[in-house]
C-alpha cells in the first residue's frame, strides 16, 4: 500500500506545478495579445513594414541585486559567521536578509546561480576563496590578507 505522506507530498508538488503552468500560460497569452496589438499599430503607420525583420531581444530577468550588492551581503554574512560556509548556507542567509520568498525550485536555482556568480567574481577579485568542497557544494571564506 502506498505511503500516504508520500502521496500527499507528491499531490502538493503537482498542484504547485499546475499553478505555475497556468500562471505562465496566462502570461504568454497576455504577451501574445500585446504583440498582436503592437503589430497592428505598426501596420497602421506602415502597411508594408516587414515584421519578420524585428528580431527578439534577450530579456534578462531574475535580477536579485543592485550592482555590487551581492558581494557586500556575502562578505557581511561570512564576517558574521566567522567561519567558512557552503554555497547553500550563504544562499539561504542572503535570501533571508533580502526577504525573498523562493517558492519554486526554479526560483531557488536561479537565485543560487546569482550567488555562485557573485562568489566567483569575488574570488576573481581576491575577496573570497574556495577552501573546500562538500560533495558538489563549494565551501567559501573571506580571503586572508597577505
Amino acid at each position: 500500500m502506498a505511503e500516504t505522506h508520500v502521496i500527499s507530498a507528491l499531490a502538493l508538488k503537482r498542484s504547485e506545478l499546475l499553478g505555475e503552468i497556468k500562471y505562465y500560460e496566462s502570461l504568454v497569452k497576455e504577451h501574445k495579445e500585446n504583440l498582436t496589438t503592437i503589430d497592428k499599430t505598426i501596420h497602421l503607420f506602415d502597411s508594408s513594414y516587414d515584421l519578420g525583420t524585428i528580431k527578439s531581444k534577450r530579456v534578462v530577468r531574475d535580477r536579485y541585486f543592485k550592482n555590487g550588492e551581492a558581494v557586500v551581503l556575502l562578505l557581511d554574512a561570512l564576517r558574521e559567521l566567522k567561519r567558512a560556509a557552503k554555497t547553500d548556507e550563504l544562499t539561504e542567509i542572503i535570501a533571508t536578509v533580502k526577504k525573498l520568498p523562493l517558492r519554486s525550485d526554479y526560483e531557488k536555482a536561479t537565485f543560487q546561480k546569482a550567488i555562485v556568480a557573485s562568489l566567483s567574481r569575488a574570488a576573481d577579485n581576491g575577496l573570497v576563496e574556495r577552501v573546500g568542497r562538500d560533495g558538489v557544494t563549494v565551501i567559501w571564506q573571506i580571503k586572508a590578507k597577505n
